[in-house]
């Protein structure tokens, strides 16, 4: 705890620092005459409670008063004064003023109540910042935490795709905005053509890796307007913005030839796929998710019926 006492009777500040030493001996205590050494000071001493008197010999201290507390801080001020008058009283409170004594201190026990409740007050504003730090501290760890568990709740586990939780709820979103700015989208469909027999011949750890692999080359091809998500096992789904039939075959087309490519490498075993690709598009396949889905589901099992790896449109299909 730092005490500034600033009073030009020098008697005056001798008697306050003896008087505070005798409160508590552990409180730093510092004595200056003037404005401008209290200025000098106040930042290197940093005090907790200044006594300052009103009238100095090179300002007012109702000046330096709303000076101090302009800056902000923790600390309190008490005014004292050997002839003041009610308004100086009133003025000083005004701006922030702990408490107001006057000189000659008569009742010490008054003196000694001043400064301890200012004591009080200061160590309360510093509990209080210190509760509102740690207070802060805990809402952004709790902001953070939820960021975490919103991002595991729209997230697939294994391949930190888009879920279809999330997607239900995107779609139906991505279909009103198209609506309402009469834009069109397709949904493009994949589902690999040779999990079960990788997981078969190498194990579900394998089946995993290429699973991820998948996802990985997905969520390289895609432009940024485009959204990825799985849908469980081996399925998986591109919102594709924008995009009509022709230009919705064409990526579907690139997606597939870039599966069919892509080799896996797992114990020192290379594993390949295939995938079916079903593509439906808003709005000729329908004006809810729930169609433009079954469209696109229908046109990939299509594919799949009808020789694998390979890319159908969902108008082609009866």
């Amino acid at each position: 705890m730092n005490i500034l006492i600033i009073d030009d009777e020098t008697y005056v500040g001798r008697f306050l620092l003896d008087f505070i030493g005798t409160i508590d001996p552990e409180i730093k205590v510092k004595v200056v005459e003037r404005i401008s050494d209290a200025r000098k000071c106040f930042d290197e001493f940093n005090p907790d409670i200044i006594l300052l008197d009103i009238h100095l010999p090179d300002g007012n201290g109702i000046d330096l008063l709303k000076e101090l507390k302009g800056r902000g801080g923790r600390f309190e001020i008490l005014m004292i004064s050997g002839n003041a008058s009610l308004e100086d009283a009133v003025q000083a409170i005004k701006y922030g003023a702990y408490d107001f004594l006057l000189k000659p201190f008569s009742d010490l026990g008054i003196l000694e109540k001043s400064i301890l409740r200012a004591i009080d007050s200061v160590n309360l504003k510093t509990q209080n910042e210190l509760l509102m730090a740690q207070l802060a501290q805990k809402n952004i760890e709790l902001e953070e935490l939820n960021r975490k568990l919103h991002s595991l709740s729209i997230s697939d586990d294994m391949t930190g795709l888009y879920n279809m939780r999330f997607m239900s709820e995107f779609m139906n979103k991505e279909i009103l905005r198209a609506k309402r700015y009469n834009r069109n989208f397709s949904i493009i469909l994949l589902d690999l053509d040779s999990l079960k027999s990788t997981n078969d011949r190498y194990g579900h750890l394998a089946g995993s890796s290429l699973i991820k692999s998948v996802a990985n080359l997905l969520m390289g091809m895609v432009r940024k307007s485009d959204t990825v998500a799985r849908f469980g096992g081996d399925e998986y789904l591109i919102f594709a913005d924008e995009l009509n039939y022709d230009s919705a075959k064409s990526v579907g087309e690139r997606i597939r030839e870039n599966i069919e490519k892509m080799q896996v490498i797992f114990e020192d075993n290379i594993i390949t796929t295939t995938a079916s690709v079903g593509v439906s598009c808003f709005p000729d396949d329908g004006s809810e998710f729930k169609e433009l889905f079954a469209r696109a589901d229908a046109a990939m099992y299509y594919a799949k019926n009808n020789g694998k790896n390979r890319v159908c449109l969902a108008k082609d299909i009866k």
